[in-house]
Order: C-alpha cells, then sequence, then structure tokens
C-alpha cells in the first residue's frame, strides 16, 4: 500500500508539472502581435527583386559606368539606390518578424533563443574561422564600385559656361607700382578680366603684424587719426545674355610686389560695404562717449 502512495504521490507531481511546463510553453505574452502574412510575402518578393537587380548591376558595374553624367557613374549610382531600397525592405522584414517572434508563445521563444546561444557559443569555437571569412569577404569586396564620382573627370570635356558666370575669383591685377607718384598704383577706374578698380590703392612697406618687411603693399586699408578708410576695392555687376542684371560683388585689395618691386599676387581681403559700416558704427559709438 505505501509503495502505490508513493507512485501515486510521484504520478501527481509530474503530472502537475507536466501541466505547469505546458502552460508555460503555450502562455502567449503578446497573443494579439502576429506576423503579417500578406505583407511579408509581398516584402519578400520585393527584396529578391531589388537583390537579384542589384547582382545584375553589380557584374556589370564597370560596363555600366562607362555612361558618365557630368561627374556621375551611373552604374555605381544604380548599385547605391539599389542598396538603398535592399537595406530598407529589409527593414521593413525584420519589423514584421520581431512582430511574429513578439506574438510566440514562451516555448518557441525559448527554443529559438536556445538555437542561436548554441550557434554563438559553435562561433565561440570556431572564432578565428569565422573572423578569417569576414575579413576575407571584406578584402575581396571591390569597394571602388560603389563610387559614383568619376575622379578622372575631364573639365574641358564640359560646358562651364553657366557655371562660370557664377565663379567670381579675385582678379589678379598686375601692374608696376609708380615711384614717382603719390598713388602707387595708377589703376583707379580702369577695368582688369571684368573687374572696374575702385580707388588709387597708395603703397607702403610692411609694417603690420602678419606682413614682409621685404615686400609691398597697395591698396587694402587706411587710417588717419584713428579713421579707417578703404583704399581700393574691385567691383563687378553680373549681366544675364538677355540684359539682366545681377548680383554686384565688391572686393577689398591687397596687391602684393617683392622687395624689387616685382608684382607677387593681388588678394581679395573683405567686403568694402561692411568694413565703411563698421568704421561707422565705431565712428557713432565714439561721439557717444564724447556728447
Amino acid at each position: 500500500m505505501e509503495d502505490n502512495k508513493i507512485f501515486n504521490h510521484l504520478k501527481q507531481f509530474s503530472k502537475r508539472k507536466w501541466n505547469q511546463f505546458t502552460f508555460w510553453f503555450t502562455k502567449k505574452e503578446h497573443p494579439r502581435s502576429i506576423l503579417n502574412k500578406n505583407v511579408f510575402f509581398h516584402d519578400l518578393l520585393k527584396i529578391i527583386c531589388l537583390i537579384l537587380a542589384f547582382l545584375i548591376v553589380y557584374s556589370n558595374v564597370d560596363k555600366l559606368n562607362q555612361i558618365v553624367l557630368i561627374f556621375i557613374k551611373v552604374g555605381s549610382l544604380l548599385q547605391l539606390v539599389l542598396l538603398f531600397f535592399i537595406l530598407k525592405k529589409g527593414w521593413h522584414l525584420a519589423i514584421n518578424l520581431k512582430y511574429a517572434f513578439r506574438g510566440l508563445n514562451h516555448g518557441t521563444k525559448a527554443i529559438i533563443e536556445i538555437a542561436i546561444v548554441l550557434l554563438l557559443f559553435i562561433a565561440f569555437q570556431n572564432q578565428e574561422k569565422v573572423v578569417n571569412s569576414v575579413v576575407e569577404s571584406y578584402e575581396k569586396t571591390e569597394f571602388q564600385k560603389f563610387n559614383p564620382i568619376n575622379t578622372n573627370l575631364n573639365l574641358s570635356s564640359i560646358n562651364l559656361k553657366g557655371i562660370t558666370k557664377k565663379l567670381n575669383t579675385c582678379p589678379q591685377i598686375n601692374v608696376s607700382i609708380e615711384d614717382n607718384s603719390w598713388r602707387g598704383l595708377n589703376i583707379a577706374g580702369k577695368s582688369y578680366d571684368g573687374w572696374t578698380i575702385k580707388g588709387d590703392a597708395t603703397c607702403r612697406k610692411g609694417t603690420k603684424e602678419g606682413e614682409n618687411l621685404n615686400k609691398y603693399y597697395c591698396g587694402g586699408y587706411t587710417s588717419f587719426f584713428g579713421i579707417g578708410d578703404v583704399n581700393a576695392y574691385v567691383e563687378k555687376t553680373e549681366i544675364t545674355e538677355g540684359g539682366e542684371i545681377g548680383k554686384t560683388y565688391k572686393y577689398v585689395i591687397w596687391n602684393i610686389y617683392d622687395e624689387n618691386k616685382n608684382f607677387v599676387e593681388t588678394r581679395c581681403i573683405g567686403d568694402p560695404d561692411e568694413f565703411d559700416k563698421k568704421q561707422a558704427e565705431a565712428f557713432y559709438n565714439e561721439m557717444l562717449k564724447w556728447s
């Protein structure tokens, strides 16, 4: 009789534990969170098509890159666009699978998690092979094929007529210093490369911080009794082919000469209107102090 009681107790205990286990195994924390099969199916078909298209372009990227639009290689650009949509669709699939996993019962989740742990453990035991395979794949990947910029661009083959109009670089005013003139440079009112010169550009030797004692500086700014003034500047107004007046550009200029008064370069060092505005504000503030 005692043996039967012990057996019955063990049987009841086992049955109770089994019922608890099956209840835990089949229970779901989020029963309404399920896989959207219709969306998953269509996204899967889309990502397969995108991957196939990407592989076709990748295999023929050198041929496609022979087509260059200004400075963009068509093949590499297509690769990047396809890769973007592949990642986008992959993200959608991952979100859908996330909700599917979330809606699974405890037991299925545990089985998947244990499988992942085992795979990671196997990878840990063979980490050298895993790392070597990753490095080898990285080295085999030709990343230059993903660069859409044509580094061998021949600018002379491109019509830059419309672009160069927007580029207003500093004009190089290569003129000689007039030794017997107070003006220094006889350039007032003259034009160089479409720029009109305003001011006489008087000259002096380098005396200020950052200047060279042996060089000559013509133009820039001058100061008389603490009041600053623009010595010389250049000005140019854009005119379209249709005769419309565009933006006006102004730059204060420094003409720099070596110790033998040979021309070195012209530097554009600021907007004369901004300088005059700051000088007017400074003069006004000084007057307020004495008023």
